[in-house]
């Protein structure tokens, strides 16, 4: 059963602060405007609308190879993709400060597609 006091209050408000903080980070802020510069792209839009539409068959026409290809090695989709692996290495680092704090046997998957080695590496 969940007791509702003080305690419950201060785990709130320093979950608050602590958004509040990360929020505020740059790393935040380089994410947002090549998020909004991404979906702001009309012809990447385009491409991605086409391509999510036609993906049971890209494994069968080359041009939907070919566009998946070109959206891949676009600029602005790459940087995205570089801004969002930096957010989630940020998180993951995070999450491990607050595991680690309550338990150094607590495992976070880090999961970073970007970051190289294994996806399932224990953290110590």
């Amino acid at each position: 059963m969940l007791i509702i006091n003080e305690q419950l209050f201060e785990i709130e408000d320093s979950i608050d602060t602590l958004v509040k903080a990360f929020l505020d980070l740059p790393q935040v802020a380089v994410y947002r405007t090549l998020k909004a510069e991404f979906e702001a792209d009309k012809d990447v839009q385009d491409k991605l609308r086409i391509l999510t539409e036609n993906q049971e068959y890209i494994a069968f026409r080359p041009e939907l190879l070919e566009l998946r290809k070109e959206i891949l090695f676009n600029e602005k989709v790459y940087n995205l993709r570089v801004a969002e692996n930096d957010l989630q290495e940020l998180l993951s680092d995070l999450t491990k400060d607050i595991a680690s704090s309550i338990s150094e046997h607590i495992f976070v998957d880090e999961n970073l597609p970007l970051k190289g080695g294994s996806r399932h590496e224990r953290h110590h």
